[in-house]
């Protein structure tokens, strides 16, 4: 009989075998595979080595050129596998087209063919996984229900959720706002993983695993759909069937984004930070809230406006009230710097200012101080009122001035003192029992034009000349 060896003319000659090595040297993905009925399982007879290399097919969704798809192909040793020879007489050119799973039944015997070499695969228990022997080579998170909870990538997802996270509470101001009121602090917790719905059925979550914990979960169970990632270091991210999507990071988090970013959220955003946060925004910060904005600080608040070379400047409007109250000291200073312009501090008051000081007041100034009001002006004093002045003091009033004592009132010169009174009615009246007036300088003099009236004068060593007589032209003689 005459032999054609043309390809796919000369029969279909197909094996079962199990994956020996897979660290091919042309690193093309191919693997070396002991096949049943054709290879022994005595290592003498033919060592692993010498088993032939086998390509792997894979799906057309897989281009498997110039690095593009999966590739390398996922064949570990111990792997069962299932082929074609591309050259039926020879059959030294194997083509693995599939892997069959299976039910392990014991650990490899690196002493014999058709087990992993190393003793790797199968083994009493994964790892990452907890998957061992005499189940199902599918995962167990495919397997579903009480298989996916025994699950340790499950299990450790459960016991490391974060629970009870605080969230911020608004500041009590009760000593300065009538509506402020105690708020309860309030909390949240990580979703729980796989949700709360029934998820993960078999046969529609479709689970991926590698040899160090990664997975993946396509999961279609109706009304339980979820996607799920997870790195083998325990970060991961799921949405589940409500569209709820979860994101937890248990390293550190980098987020880069050479081009602009735009975020929306529709609901509310609660945002906790155990530690230190930072800000650098290089350009303009532009807050705008539709509502009420409150700031709860447990330390210090520092902040500094112009930081740059060229300064800057802080502009308020408040159209409704500013209500503070501050426990201990405050302390300002304005125009002291030398870079400072315009070193004023101008306040307008449309209503009434009142102050309520504890302790003294002290207004120092280096240049003129001046008080001005459109009616009254008020000094009241408990005690004493002292006004001094290095050079003069001058006190002026449009129309009436009045000094008033309940008891003694002491107006007194240490040099030359002078009171003029240029009205045609000014009087000084004294109406107790004993009203006096003290001249005791030596150039003292009283001057009047008018008539003076008291019930006693007494005149020591003086001249006392009436330039228009007493009632009848006639010049008084001084007291002897």
């Amino acid at each position: 009989m005459n032999e054609n060896y043309f390809m796919g003319l000369d029969g279909f000659v197909w094996f079962t075998g199990v994956v020996e090595n897979r660290n091919d040297p042309a690193k093309l993905g191919r693997v070396q595979v002991r096949c049943l009925g054709y290879h022994t399982e005595d290592l003498n007879d033919i060592p692993s080595a010498d088993l032939p290399w086998a390509h792997v097919m894979h799906p057309v969704t897989d281009p498997s050129m110039q690095g593009m798809g999966n590739t390398p192909s996922f064949l570990t040793e111990g792997s069962w596998v299932i082929g074609f020879f591309r050259d039926a007489n020879e059959r030294q050119q194997p083509l693995i087209i599939g892997s069959l799973p299976g039910v392990p039944q014991s650990e490899a015997d690196i002493t014999k063919g058709f087990n992993d070499p190393e003793g790797e695969y199968p083994t009493q228990s994964i790892m990452h996984s907890g998957h061992g022997l005499n189940e199902s080579d599918v995962s167990r998170l495919a397997r579903g229900k009480e298989d996916a909870e025994t699950h340790k990538s499950l299990i450790n997802r459960r016991e490391i959720q974060f629970k009870d996270i605080p969230t911020a509470t608004k500041p009590h101001v009760s000593t300065v706002s009538t509506t402020s009121k105690e708020e309860t602090a309030g909390s949240f917790n990580e979703p729980s993983p796989r949700g709360t719905t029934t998820t993960g059925v078999y046969p529609f979550n479709h689970v991926h695993e590698s040899e160090s914990g990664h997975i993946k979960e396509v999961d279609d169970t109706p009304e339980g759909e979820r996607l799920h990632t997870q790195h083998t270091s325990g970060t991961y991210e799921e949405i589940i069937a409500d569209g709820t999507k979860t994101v937890k990071v248990v390293g550190d988090n980098y987020e880069l984004i050479a081009g602009g970013s735009n975020i929306y959220v529709r609901g509310n955003i609660n945002l906790t930070c155990s530690g230190t946060k930072r800000e650098l925004i290089e350009g303009d910060y532009i807050l705008e809230v539709g509502g009420d904005f409150t700031r709860k600080i447990g330390g210090s608040e520092q902040v500094k406006i112009g930081a740059g070379e060229s300064g800057g400047n802080l502009e308020e409007e408040i159209k409704g009230n500013h209500g503070f109250n501050i426990a201990n000291s405050v302390s300002g200073a304005v125009g002291t710097t030398e870079k400072g312009t315009a070193k004023d501090f101008d306040i307008t008051i449309g209503g009434k200012e009142t102050r309520t000081i504890g302790g003294t007041l002290d207004i120092t100034t280096a240049d003129s101080y001046t008080l001005v009001s459109s009616k009254d002006i008020g000094f009241i004093a408990s005690n004493n009122i002292s006004m001094f002045s290095v050079a003069s003091t001058s006190i002026s009033s449009g129309t009436t001035m009045t000094v008033k004592a309940a008891t003694n009132l002491d107006i007194k010169s240490e040099a030359v003192g002078t009171m003029t009174f240029i009205g045609d009615s000014s009087a000084i009246s004294f109406t107790g029992s004993s009203g006096t007036i003290n001249l005791s300088g030596s150039g003292s003099t009283i001057t009047t034009t008018q008539e003076v009236t008291a019930n006693t004068i007494a005149l020591t060593t003086h001249t006392h000349t009436d330039t228009e007589g007493l009632a009848a032209n006639i010049t008084s003689a001084p007291n002897a």
